[in-house]
């Protein structure tokens, strides 16, 4: 008898287990086009190809398939990484092409085949193929995900760059083939993609891209799909070289009711593994909230026993300058205390001492006052990815305090959404327990972007750093600690690393003299900056502290530099018009939490051309005794 695939399938007496074994080191989802290797080999055996471009490359696992059988291989990728540069760079045959399609096709040879496995949406499916349809009208074109859940229902890869008109409105949820509607436990992007809010209608699917394409085409094109594995498309004029042949081998597989039924299984099998997954993930993070419900009420409890001593007996706490160094003071705790590190001016690396300490504040030394925490919630609805950090932002159990009011961490959040696909890098000065870093390790895998933490406190970066392991674990890889200030940091990274764009978020040192240092060394790295976010403009206090945010920014940009006003202004009946107990800090009424200020011609009124990046450097002074 005749086995076509032998014993791998049908096992054998003395190995009867053979399938089972191959069963189960499959991947749980097929998805590569790698399993469509011999429909590929039927269509290089009914034709001559002799270039191939594939749009979309997974591992360049399918692009050496194309090369087997004997062709030539551009493979279109718009942000290869490493592992996919190695291969692609050890095979000869195959020749990485950096760019989005399909501009990237105009400057490469026309090809025989045409492999489209990119961004699955209705603008860029018909603009690849309006393209093939002008330039190479004998292609054979092969597209994967023209069935469900792609074929009629727009996905954006993240983060997008199409433009607003050509996208519908989308959500981080996804489809199920249980019911109609969008779903969190459905077939969701976690932050790679974005799927649009409904399906079916106009320009919307790949399937949906095919069909305009043809009926616009004049006529005379050909598709056959066969059902399996989302769907793989074969699309070619009827009087291409080789159409007939191709179509007539391919018969078998794109008429196969068997094939349509098992995908359908397939597909509703998979939906239900996704839901369990979801309902048991789900009842694991309301154990979570449980928990951490009840360490916000210890946490209370400890807070409200420390103040109790304190008033007994007869007297406030103030935290020493070291502990927290704002002001002159912190320039001091800085030339006298951190310098002396041998981290200073390095990365650090992650404290494994740290990995799941209950009291880290208490393990680094960091008290916790006010115990204040901005209510993210409360701007629920308003962006899908901003709704998953605020569910997020609670997580891993921790003891900590903000120090911004939940629209300035909203108001973060938007700036650095709009301007994402002008950004590689954010960067968060004076992380403290981690407010608004969280807020920003939050944008770093939907929006493509890396994050470095800045401070001159060790302890403020590792505590934050493990604050965002517990609640990001996926963005950890693109999250760096950087020991020293702001000038440091531009000397020693964004000065020595290109390309940098960074949007830097900067809530260190309050005081005036130290901010226009800040500011004067992003100067000298402002091709490298894209913008500004500065925290608490208009907060005052002690003249001690010369808390004049504001008043530094004027004097580097000038009085009349633009800027957008970011966070909350409050009424002078609020609590935080009044000085604090600690450092008599305060906001002024009636005047925005923060300044951002965009990079692009910017009047620079200081530093003079003269000056260079040493004068605003700190300058290592005798340790503190």
């Amino acid at each position: 008898m005749v086995r076509e695939h032998g014993e791998e399938m049908t096992g054998s007496r003395e190995d009867p287990h053979r399938q089972a074994r191959a069963a189960r080191e499959a991947p749980l989802l097929l998805h590569s086009m790698s399993v469509f290797r011999e429909l590929f080999a039927a269509v290089f055996g009914c034709r001559e190809i002799g270039t191939v471009v594939e749009v979309g490359v997974e591992s360049g696992q399918v692009s050496s398939v194309y090369a087997d059988l004997g062709a030539d291989v551009y493979c279109v990728e718009p942000s290869p990484d490493d592992d996919l540069r190695a291969v692609l760079d050890a095979d000869p045959r195959l020749t990485l092409v950096e760019g989005y399609s399909p501009a990237a096709l105009d400057g490469l040879p026309v090809a025989d085949l045409y492999v489209l496995d990119g961004d699955h949406n209705y603008a860029v499916v018909r603009a690849e193929l309006d393209w093939i349809m002008r330039n190479a009208p004998d292609a054979v074109v092969v597209l994967h995900d023209v069935l469900w859940p792609s074929g009629r229902r727009d996905f954006y890869y993240q983060p997008s760059t199409l433009p607003p008109e050509d996208v519908h409105p989308a959500t981080a949820d996804g489809p199920t083939v249980w019911h109609d509607e969008l779903t969190p436990a459905g077939f969701v992007g976690r932050g790679a993609f974005t799927a649009a809010t409904h399906a079916g209608g106009e320009r919307n699917g790949v399937l949906t891209a095919v069909e305009d394409a043809m009926a616009q085409s004049g006529g005379g094109w050909r598709l056959e799909i066969v059902p399996a594995v989302f769907g793989f498309g074969v699309l070619a004029r009827e009087d291409a070289p080789g159409a007939d042949r191709i179509f007539a081998a391919l018969r078998p597989f794109t008429s196969s009711a068997l094939l349509a039924a098992m995908e359908n299984n397939r597909i509703g099998l998979y939906s239900r593994v996704l839901q369990l997954q979801y309902e048991a993930v789900s009842r694991a993070d309301d154990a979570n909230r449980l928990a951490e419900t009840i360490a916000v009420q210890q946490q209370k409890i400890e807070q409200l026993r420390a103040e109790l001593q304190r008033a007994t007996a007869g007297s406030g706490s103030r935290p020493r300058a070291a502990e927290r160094p704002k002001g002159p003071a912190g320039n001091d705790y800085v030339t006298t205390v951190a310098m002396h590190r041998e981290t200073w001016g390095t990365f650090l690396q992650p404290d494994a001492a740290l990995v799941d300490a209950e009291k880290l504040h208490e393990l680094l030394g960091i008290p916790i006052l006010g115990g204040h925490r901005a209510d993210l919630e409360a701007y629920a609805g308003h962006n899908t990815v901003f709704d998953r950090i605020a569910a997020r932002v609670g997580a891993g159990g921790l003891a900590y305090e903000d120090q911004g009011s939940a629209q300035h961490y909203f108001d973060l959040f938007g700036r650095a959404e709009a301007h994402h696909q002008e950004l590689t890098r954010l960067v968060d000065l004076g992380v403290f327990m981690g407010g608004s870093s969280v807020v920003l390790a939050g944008c770093v895998e939907p929006m493509g972007l890396e994050l470095d933490l800045v401070d001159v406190n060790h302890a403020y970066l590792q505590f934050t750093y493990e604050r965002l392991r517990r609640i990001f674990p996926g963005a950890m890889q693109r999250v760096r600690m950087f020991h020293g200030d702001l000038p440091t940091y531009v000397e020693k990274v964004l000065l020595e690393e290109n390309p940098v764009r960074a949007m830097v978020h900067h809530d260190g040192a309050h005081a005036f003299g130290q901010v226009v240092k800040d500011l004067s060394a992003l100067h000298f790295a402002r091709d490298r900056v894209h913008s500004l976010a500065l925290k608490g403009t208009h907060l005052r206090g002690d003249i001690v502290h010369s808390n004049f945010v504001d008043a530094a920014a004027y004097a580097v940009f000038g009085a009349d530099v633009k800027y957008e006003p970011l966070g909350a202004q409050f009424t002078p009946d609020a609590p935080v018009t009044n000085p604090d107990q600690w450092a008599g800090n305060y906001f002024v009424p009636g005047r925005p939490e923060g300044m951002y200020i965009m990079f692009g011609g910017l009047d620079w009124k200081y530093p003079h051309r003269t000056m260079t990046l040493d004068a605003f450097l700190p300058e290592k002074a005798d340790p503190k005794g």
